[in-house]
């Protein structure tokens, strides 16, 4: 697994702050939510997933 650089999580970190309402577009998982569904930006870690 290749992990993202530093500089790209900090610009996702800039991007999406806490708070950031998101929509889902597509998740590849067979329990995900439905694409629509909307989610909040609790944080982004440090290979860019966002919680």
């Amino acid at each position: 697994m290749k992990f993202p650089s530093r500089e790209i999580v900090e610009h996702l970190r800039r991007e999406f702050p806490k708070g950031t309402v998101v929509e889902l577009v597509h998740m590849n998982d067979e329990h995900a939510p439905p694409p629509g569904t909307l989610g909040t930006v609790m944080h982004v870690d440090d290979v860019a997933t966002y919680g």
